[in-house]
Protein backbone atom coordinates (compact mmCIF):
# COMPACT_ATOMS: atom_id res chain seq x y z
CA UNK A 1 0.00 0.00 0.00
CA UNK A 2 1.46 3.59 -0.96
CA UNK A 3 1.54 5.89 1.53
CA UNK A 4 0.07 8.98 1.66
CA UNK A 5 1.86 11.96 -0.49
CA UNK A 6 3.04 14.26 2.44
CA UNK A 7 2.59 17.97 2.65
CA UNK A 8 6.11 19.64 2.02
CA UNK A 9 7.91 22.32 0.05
CA UNK A 10 11.83 21.97 -0.52
CA UNK A 11 14.46 24.02 -1.30
CA UNK A 12 17.67 26.23 0.27
CA UNK A 13 17.07 27.97 3.52
CA UNK A 14 20.47 29.81 3.95
CA UNK A 15 23.13 29.99 1.56
CA UNK A 16 26.89 31.51 1.69
CA UNK A 17 28.78 31.78 -0.99
CA UNK A 18 32.40 34.10 -1.94
CA UNK A 19 32.55 35.96 -5.59
CA UNK A 20 36.00 36.00 -6.89
CA UNK A 21 37.19 39.48 -7.48
CA UNK A 22 38.56 40.82 -11.20
CA UNK A 23 41.48 43.18 -11.51
CA UNK A 24 39.15 46.40 -11.22
CA UNK A 25 38.05 45.08 -7.62
CA UNK A 26 40.60 47.16 -6.04
CA UNK A 27 38.70 50.16 -7.21
CA UNK A 28 35.81 49.18 -5.83
CA UNK A 29 37.00 48.25 -2.02
CA UNK A 30 39.24 51.87 -2.08
CA UNK A 31 35.85 53.74 -2.95
CA UNK A 32 34.19 51.81 -0.12
CA UNK A 33 36.41 52.52 1.80
CA UNK A 34 36.79 56.31 0.92
CA UNK A 35 33.19 56.33 1.28
CA UNK A 36 32.72 54.90 4.64
CA UNK A 37 36.00 57.18 5.79
CA UNK A 38 34.04 60.42 4.84
CA UNK A 39 31.17 60.45 6.72
CA UNK A 40 33.18 59.31 9.89
CA UNK A 41 35.12 62.57 9.18
CA UNK A 42 32.14 64.47 9.08
CA UNK A 43 30.61 63.18 11.77
CA UNK A 44 34.03 63.77 13.49
CA UNK A 45 34.10 67.39 12.55
CA UNK A 46 30.82 67.65 14.08
CA UNK A 47 31.70 65.99 17.38
CA UNK A 48 28.88 63.93 17.00
CA UNK A 49 28.35 60.31 18.19
CA UNK A 50 26.70 57.99 14.89
CA UNK A 51 26.20 54.12 14.61
CA UNK A 52 27.32 51.75 12.07
CA UNK A 53 24.38 51.79 10.09
CA UNK A 54 24.36 55.67 10.28
CA UNK A 55 27.18 54.94 7.34
CA UNK A 56 25.55 54.48 3.48
CA UNK A 57 27.48 53.49 0.90
CA UNK A 58 26.02 52.86 -2.84
CA UNK A 59 27.72 50.77 -5.46
CA UNK A 60 25.80 50.96 -8.98
CA UNK A 61 23.60 53.30 -7.27
CA UNK A 62 22.28 50.69 -4.78
CA UNK A 63 22.35 51.79 -1.23
CA UNK A 64 23.95 49.44 1.36
CA UNK A 65 23.71 50.25 5.21
CA UNK A 66 27.23 49.54 7.21
CA UNK A 67 27.40 46.75 9.58
CA UNK A 68 30.84 46.73 10.99
CA UNK A 69 34.15 45.39 10.86
CA UNK A 70 34.43 41.94 11.57
CA UNK A 71 36.87 38.86 10.47
CA UNK A 72 38.70 40.90 8.23
CA UNK A 73 35.82 42.07 6.26
CA UNK A 74 33.59 45.68 6.00
CA UNK A 75 30.32 44.48 6.37
CA UNK A 76 26.89 45.61 4.26
CA UNK A 77 23.23 44.82 4.33
CA UNK A 78 21.14 45.87 0.99
CA UNK A 79 17.99 48.44 2.68
CA UNK A 80 15.63 45.38 1.53
CA UNK A 81 17.60 42.91 3.82
CA UNK A 82 17.69 40.47 0.75
CA UNK A 83 21.55 40.22 1.78
CA UNK A 84 24.97 40.76 3.29
CA UNK A 85 27.99 41.33 1.93
CA UNK A 86 31.52 41.74 2.80
CA UNK A 87 34.51 43.22 0.97
CA UNK A 88 38.06 43.15 2.32
CA UNK A 89 41.47 44.40 1.33
CA UNK A 90 43.20 42.38 -1.70
CA UNK A 91 46.26 42.58 0.08
CA UNK A 92 45.61 41.35 3.64
CA UNK A 93 44.07 37.88 3.76
CA UNK A 94 45.39 36.32 0.70
CA UNK A 95 43.95 32.96 1.30
CA UNK A 96 40.59 34.11 1.60
CA UNK A 97 38.40 35.48 -1.68
CA UNK A 98 37.56 39.71 -1.43
CA UNK A 99 34.21 39.08 -1.14
CA UNK A 100 31.64 37.54 0.81
CA UNK A 101 27.84 37.01 0.43
CA UNK A 102 25.46 35.53 2.86
CA UNK A 103 21.53 35.40 1.84
CA UNK A 104 18.92 36.72 4.04
CA UNK A 105 15.37 34.64 4.56
CA UNK A 106 13.33 37.63 3.48
CA UNK A 107 15.08 37.41 0.16
CA UNK A 108 15.06 33.38 -0.14
CA UNK A 109 11.22 33.07 0.13
CA UNK A 110 10.18 36.18 -1.78
CA UNK A 111 11.86 36.69 -4.67
CA UNK A 112 13.57 33.23 -4.92
CA UNK A 113 17.68 32.39 -4.86
CA UNK A 114 18.48 32.50 -7.97
CA UNK A 115 16.79 36.07 -8.18
CA UNK A 116 18.91 37.05 -5.41
CA UNK A 117 21.89 35.41 -6.91
CA UNK A 118 21.14 37.79 -10.39
CA UNK A 119 20.87 40.78 -8.75
CA UNK A 120 23.61 40.65 -6.39
CA UNK A 121 26.07 39.65 -9.46
CA UNK A 122 24.53 43.12 -11.58
CA UNK A 123 25.29 45.23 -8.50
CA UNK A 124 29.01 43.70 -8.74
CA UNK A 125 29.24 44.23 -12.47
CA UNK A 126 32.66 44.25 -13.79
CA UNK A 127 34.41 43.77 -10.43
CA UNK A 128 33.68 39.36 -10.28
CA UNK A 129 34.32 36.82 -12.40
CA UNK A 130 31.25 35.33 -11.68
CA UNK A 131 32.77 32.30 -10.21
CA UNK A 132 31.15 32.12 -7.14
CA UNK A 133 33.02 29.62 -4.60
CA UNK A 134 30.53 28.00 -2.21
CA UNK A 135 31.11 28.06 1.65
CA UNK A 136 27.82 26.43 3.21
CA UNK A 137 23.91 25.89 2.30
CA UNK A 138 21.59 24.61 4.34
CA UNK A 139 19.39 22.40 2.63
CA UNK A 140 15.71 21.54 4.06
CA UNK A 141 12.15 20.68 3.70
CA UNK A 142 9.19 22.09 5.50
CA UNK A 143 6.89 18.86 6.33
CA UNK A 144 3.00 18.70 8.00
CA UNK A 145 4.20 15.90 10.20
CA UNK A 146 4.40 16.37 13.84
CA UNK A 147 8.24 14.81 14.84
CA UNK A 148 7.61 15.45 18.70
CA UNK A 149 8.05 12.02 19.47
CA UNK A 150 11.43 11.76 18.15
CA UNK A 151 14.70 11.69 20.10
CA UNK A 152 18.41 11.47 20.04
CA UNK A 153 18.24 7.02 20.23
CA UNK A 154 16.07 7.34 16.97
CA UNK A 155 19.02 8.21 14.55
CA UNK A 156 22.03 6.39 13.55
CA UNK A 157 25.01 7.92 11.10
CA UNK A 158 27.12 6.41 8.65
CA UNK A 159 30.36 8.50 9.93
CA UNK A 160 31.68 8.70 13.47
CA UNK A 161 32.42 11.93 13.65
CA UNK A 162 28.87 13.16 12.57
CA UNK A 163 27.75 11.02 15.58
CA UNK A 164 27.30 14.08 17.82
CA UNK A 165 23.59 14.43 19.12
CA UNK A 166 22.37 17.56 21.06
CA UNK A 167 18.30 18.03 21.72
CA UNK A 168 16.01 20.72 23.18
CA UNK A 169 12.54 19.68 24.49
CA UNK A 170 10.77 18.54 28.02
CA UNK A 171 9.77 15.30 28.86
CA UNK A 172 6.96 14.57 26.58
CA UNK A 173 8.00 16.13 23.42
CA UNK A 174 11.10 17.44 21.40
CA UNK A 175 11.10 21.12 19.73
CA UNK A 176 14.72 21.15 17.90
CA UNK A 177 17.37 17.83 17.67
CA UNK A 178 20.65 18.13 15.89
CA UNK A 179 22.59 15.63 14.67
CA UNK A 180 26.37 16.03 13.78
CA UNK A 181 28.73 18.83 13.73
CA UNK A 182 30.09 20.91 10.83
CA UNK A 183 30.73 20.36 7.79
CA UNK A 184 27.56 18.33 7.88
CA UNK A 185 24.67 17.95 10.67
CA UNK A 186 21.09 17.79 10.61
CA UNK A 187 18.74 20.25 12.20
CA UNK A 188 14.87 18.81 13.27
CA UNK A 189 12.93 21.50 14.89
CA UNK A 190 9.00 22.36 15.00
CA UNK A 191 8.54 25.56 12.51
CA UNK A 192 5.58 26.07 14.20
CA UNK A 193 6.93 26.87 17.26
CA UNK A 194 10.09 28.56 15.66
CA UNK A 195 7.62 31.04 13.67
CA UNK A 196 6.59 32.61 17.24
CA UNK A 197 9.57 33.51 17.93
CA UNK A 198 10.96 34.97 14.65
CA UNK A 199 11.06 38.36 12.89
CA UNK A 200 10.14 36.21 9.96
CA UNK A 201 6.99 35.35 11.32
CA UNK A 202 4.40 37.04 9.12
CA UNK A 203 7.13 36.13 6.31
CA UNK A 204 7.28 32.77 6.83
CA UNK A 205 3.44 31.83 7.89
CA UNK A 206 2.42 33.70 4.45
CA UNK A 207 4.83 31.82 2.81
CA UNK A 208 3.60 27.70 4.11
CA UNK A 209 0.09 29.02 4.15
CA UNK A 210 0.62 29.52 0.24
CA UNK A 211 1.45 26.51 -0.36
CA UNK A 212 -1.69 25.07 1.46
CA UNK A 213 0.23 24.16 5.43
CA UNK A 214 -2.61 23.98 8.11
CA UNK A 215 -0.40 26.64 10.40
CA UNK A 216 -2.61 25.78 13.66
CA UNK A 217 -1.40 21.73 13.10
CA UNK A 218 2.19 20.56 13.73
CA UNK A 219 5.21 21.85 11.06
CA UNK A 220 8.47 20.41 11.09
CA UNK A 221 11.67 21.68 9.50
CA UNK A 222 14.44 18.93 8.32
CA UNK A 223 17.50 20.94 7.65
CA UNK A 224 20.46 19.43 5.94
CA UNK A 225 23.75 22.20 6.86
CA UNK A 226 26.88 21.31 4.80
CA UNK A 227 29.75 23.29 4.79
CA UNK A 228 32.63 23.52 2.14
CA UNK A 229 34.67 20.18 3.07
CA UNK A 230 31.71 18.33 3.07
CA UNK A 231 30.20 19.66 -0.37
CA UNK A 232 33.43 18.93 -1.75
CA UNK A 233 33.24 15.30 -1.37
CA UNK A 234 30.33 15.53 -3.81
CA UNK A 235 32.12 17.57 -6.43
CA UNK A 236 30.14 20.61 -5.56
CA UNK A 237 32.99 23.60 -5.37
CA UNK A 238 30.47 26.86 -6.53
CA UNK A 239 27.25 28.10 -6.11
CA UNK A 240 26.47 26.79 -9.89
CA UNK A 241 26.98 23.07 -8.67
CA UNK A 242 24.98 23.51 -5.84
CA UNK A 243 22.30 24.46 -7.70
CA UNK A 244 22.46 21.28 -9.92
CA UNK A 245 22.77 18.92 -7.61
CA UNK A 246 20.30 20.06 -4.64
CA UNK A 247 18.42 16.76 -4.86
CA UNK A 248 20.70 14.27 -4.68
CA UNK A 249 22.51 16.08 -1.64
CA UNK A 250 19.39 15.99 0.31
CA UNK A 251 19.07 12.64 -1.01
CA UNK A 252 22.48 11.36 0.24
CA UNK A 253 21.88 13.50 3.61
CA UNK A 254 19.00 11.44 4.14
CA UNK A 255 21.10 7.90 3.68
CA UNK A 256 24.09 9.23 5.86
CA UNK A 257 21.56 10.48 9.07
CA UNK A 258 18.49 7.75 9.30
CA UNK A 259 15.82 8.16 11.17
CA UNK A 260 15.19 4.56 12.37
CA UNK A 261 12.51 2.38 13.76
CA UNK A 262 13.90 0.79 17.64
CA UNK A 263 11.29 -1.68 17.65
CA UNK A 264 12.95 -3.03 14.76
CA UNK A 265 15.92 -4.28 16.41
CA UNK A 266 16.22 -5.79 20.26
CA UNK A 267 16.87 -4.06 22.85
CA UNK A 268 20.67 -5.78 23.04
CA UNK A 269 21.37 -4.46 19.48
CA UNK A 270 20.89 -1.13 21.08
CA UNK A 271 23.05 -1.37 23.82
CA UNK A 272 25.60 -2.51 21.67
CA UNK A 273 25.55 0.16 19.20
CA UNK A 274 24.31 -2.16 16.52
CA UNK A 275 21.57 0.34 15.68
CA UNK A 276 22.56 0.43 11.69
CA UNK A 277 20.97 -2.39 10.99
CA UNK A 278 17.62 -1.20 12.40
CA UNK A 279 14.90 -0.16 9.78
CA UNK A 280 14.46 3.15 8.45
CA UNK A 281 10.95 4.55 9.76
CA UNK A 282 9.11 4.86 6.81
CA UNK A 283 8.39 8.41 7.34
CA UNK A 284 11.77 9.39 6.48
CA UNK A 285 11.89 7.21 3.66
CA UNK A 286 8.52 9.37 2.20
CA UNK A 287 10.62 12.70 2.95
CA UNK A 288 13.69 11.55 0.73
CA UNK A 289 11.44 10.05 -2.01
CA UNK A 290 9.27 13.40 -2.07
CA UNK A 291 11.64 15.93 -1.74
CA UNK A 292 12.32 17.71 -4.72
CA UNK A 293 13.68 21.75 -5.03
CA UNK A 294 13.08 22.06 -8.51
CA UNK A 295 9.95 24.41 -8.30
CA UNK A 296 11.59 26.38 -5.61
CA UNK A 297 14.45 27.20 -7.61
CA UNK A 298 12.49 28.32 -10.46
CA UNK A 299 11.04 30.91 -8.46
CA UNK A 300 12.44 34.11 -10.14
CA UNK A 301 12.07 38.00 -10.13
CA UNK A 302 12.99 40.47 -13.53
CA UNK A 303 15.50 42.47 -12.11
CA UNK A 304 14.10 45.76 -12.92
CA UNK A 305 11.20 44.73 -10.65
CA UNK A 306 13.75 43.58 -7.67
CA UNK A 307 15.72 47.62 -8.15
CA UNK A 308 12.27 49.58 -7.93
CA UNK A 309 10.85 46.80 -5.30
CA UNK A 310 9.40 48.87 -1.85
CA UNK A 311 9.06 48.28 1.31
CA UNK A 312 5.71 46.62 2.53
CA UNK A 313 5.63 50.35 4.74
CA UNK A 314 3.80 49.69 8.56
CA UNK A 315 3.63 51.68 11.48
CA UNK A 316 6.77 49.86 13.11
CA UNK A 317 8.58 50.94 9.83
CA UNK A 318 7.49 54.43 10.03
CA UNK A 319 8.50 55.02 13.60
CA UNK A 320 11.91 53.71 12.87
CA UNK A 321 12.36 55.79 9.73
CA UNK A 322 11.65 59.09 11.32
CA UNK A 323 13.79 58.48 14.11
CA UNK A 324 16.67 58.01 11.67
CA UNK A 325 15.66 61.34 10.21
CA UNK A 326 15.98 62.62 14.09
CA UNK A 327 18.80 61.73 13.78
CA UNK A 328 19.79 62.94 10.60
CA UNK A 329 18.30 66.23 11.68
CA UNK A 330 20.61 65.86 15.20
CA UNK A 331 23.78 65.38 13.43
CA UNK A 332 23.66 67.99 10.85
CA UNK A 333 22.77 70.65 14.03
CA UNK A 334 19.69 71.08 13.25
CA UNK A 335 17.06 71.91 15.73
CA UNK A 336 13.82 70.54 16.16
CA UNK A 337 10.82 71.18 18.31
CA UNK A 338 7.55 70.62 18.83
CA UNK A 339 6.32 73.02 16.95
CA UNK A 340 8.49 72.55 13.94
CA UNK A 341 6.91 68.83 13.86
CA UNK A 342 3.42 70.57 14.15
CA UNK A 343 4.12 72.67 11.22
CA UNK A 344 5.57 70.13 9.41
CA UNK A 345 2.62 67.77 9.77
CA UNK A 346 0.10 70.51 9.19
CA UNK A 347 1.89 71.61 5.74
CA UNK A 348 1.85 68.25 4.65
CA UNK A 349 -1.71 67.74 5.28
CA UNK A 350 -2.08 70.68 3.31
CA UNK A 351 -0.25 69.60 0.35
CA UNK A 352 -2.12 66.58 0.31
CA UNK A 353 -5.41 68.02 -0.26
CA UNK A 354 -6.07 71.82 -0.93
CA UNK A 355 -9.51 71.44 -1.53
CA UNK A 356 -10.81 69.59 0.68
CA UNK A 357 -10.18 67.78 4.46
CA UNK A 358 -7.65 65.08 4.05
CA UNK A 359 -9.86 62.49 5.67
CA UNK A 360 -12.59 63.36 3.31
CA UNK A 361 -11.08 62.08 0.73
CA UNK A 362 -13.29 60.04 -0.70
CA UNK A 363 -13.96 58.90 -4.42
CA UNK A 364 -17.35 60.22 -5.29
CA UNK A 365 -19.11 62.92 -7.13
CA UNK A 366 -21.21 65.46 -5.71
CA UNK A 367 -25.09 64.86 -6.91
CA UNK A 368 -27.80 67.27 -5.96
CA UNK A 369 -31.59 66.30 -6.15
CA UNK A 370 -34.29 68.64 -6.28
CA UNK A 371 -38.08 67.45 -5.19
CA UNK A 372 -41.33 68.93 -6.44
CA UNK A 373 -41.21 71.66 -4.24
CA UNK A 374 -37.74 72.55 -4.88
CA UNK A 375 -36.27 71.84 -2.22
CA UNK A 376 -32.20 70.74 -3.05
CA UNK A 377 -30.91 67.81 -1.44
CA UNK A 378 -27.09 66.96 -1.24
CA UNK A 379 -26.02 63.75 -2.35
CA UNK A 380 -22.66 61.46 -3.41
CA UNK A 381 -22.36 59.02 -5.95
CA UNK A 382 -19.62 56.72 -5.23
CA UNK A 383 -17.73 54.27 -7.87
CA UNK A 384 -19.67 51.25 -6.97
CA UNK A 385 -22.93 53.13 -7.74
CA UNK A 386 -24.17 53.72 -4.27
CA UNK A 387 -25.41 57.10 -3.34
CA UNK A 388 -24.88 58.68 0.22
CA UNK A 389 -26.23 61.78 2.07
CA UNK A 390 -23.68 64.21 1.88
CA UNK A 391 -24.25 65.83 5.50
CA UNK A 392 -23.50 63.24 6.79
CA UNK A 393 -19.96 62.20 8.05
CA UNK A 394 -17.08 60.35 6.26
CA UNK A 395 -17.93 56.23 6.25
CA UNK A 396 -14.68 54.78 8.27
CA UNK A 397 -14.96 51.41 6.07
CA UNK A 398 -14.38 53.57 2.64
CA UNK A 399 -11.19 55.12 4.28
CA UNK A 400 -7.86 53.84 3.63
CA UNK A 401 -5.43 53.21 7.41
CA UNK A 402 -3.80 56.31 6.89
CA UNK A 403 -6.91 58.19 6.86
CA UNK A 404 -8.88 56.25 9.62
CA UNK A 405 -6.14 57.33 11.85
CA UNK A 406 -6.49 61.25 10.88
CA UNK A 407 -9.81 60.89 11.01
CA UNK A 408 -9.77 59.43 14.54
CA UNK A 409 -7.37 61.94 16.11
CA UNK A 410 -9.04 64.78 14.85
CA UNK A 411 -11.84 63.81 16.51
CA UNK A 412 -9.94 63.61 19.53
CA UNK A 413 -8.41 66.89 19.02
CA UNK A 414 -11.74 68.39 18.16
CA UNK A 415 -13.11 67.81 20.67
CA UNK A 416 -12.77 70.91 23.22
CA UNK A 417 -15.03 72.82 20.59
CA UNK A 418 -17.79 70.59 20.62
CA UNK A 419 -20.76 72.18 21.99
CA UNK A 420 -23.79 70.38 23.66
CA UNK A 421 -25.78 70.51 20.39
CA UNK A 422 -22.67 68.58 18.67
CA UNK A 423 -21.33 66.38 21.49
CA UNK A 424 -23.89 63.36 21.19
CA UNK A 425 -23.04 62.87 17.59
CA UNK A 426 -19.16 63.30 17.75
CA UNK A 427 -18.99 60.80 20.54
CA UNK A 428 -20.77 58.54 18.22
CA UNK A 429 -18.19 58.91 15.42
CA UNK A 430 -15.76 58.70 17.58
CA UNK A 431 -16.21 55.41 18.58
CA UNK A 432 -17.06 53.98 15.14
CA UNK A 433 -13.72 55.17 14.04
CA UNK A 434 -11.87 53.51 16.95
CA UNK A 435 -13.31 50.49 16.77
CA UNK A 436 -12.41 49.98 13.25
CA UNK A 437 -8.82 51.44 14.33
CA UNK A 438 -9.37 48.27 16.30
CA UNK A 439 -10.72 46.02 14.15
CA UNK A 440 -7.47 46.74 11.34
CA UNK A 441 -5.28 46.48 14.17
CA UNK A 442 -4.07 49.96 13.91
CA UNK A 443 -3.91 50.51 17.25
CA UNK A 444 -3.53 48.38 20.39
CA UNK A 445 -6.84 47.98 22.66
CA UNK A 446 -4.50 47.66 25.54
CA UNK A 447 -2.04 50.81 25.06
CA UNK A 448 -4.74 53.77 23.78
CA UNK A 449 -7.87 53.36 25.96
CA UNK A 450 -11.15 54.89 24.69
CA UNK A 451 -11.66 57.80 25.66
CA UNK A 452 -14.98 59.74 25.64
CA UNK A 453 -15.67 63.01 24.28
CA UNK A 454 -16.48 66.00 26.45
Amino acid sequence: MENKPLLMTSGIDSLYYHCESSLEYDELFLDIVDQIETQKDNFARSEKRYQANDLLIKIADISLNYLGFSEGYYWFRDQHEFFKIGFKDKFKMRRLHDIRVQLQGKGIYTIGITSIIAYIDSILEGYTTRLRPIIRVDINTFVQYDFSFVDRSMFVTHKKNYSTISEIGDANSIQTLYVGKPPFMLRLYNKTLEMKKSKKEDLMREYLANYGFDLEAPIFNVEFQMHRPHLKAYGIQTVDDLLLNVNNLFHSAMDEIRLIDTSSISENGIEHNNKHRAETLPIWEQIKEQFDANEFLQIQMDLKRIKRIEHLYDYERFQSDFIALMRKAYLNCLFVDQKTLVDSLDQFVQDMDKTMPFYEREKSIPVDIIDMSGNAYHYKLFQDGSVRDATLPPSVTRMDDMELLYHLSTLENNSNSVNESDAKQKRIQYKIAYDEAIRRKLINRNEMQFKELK
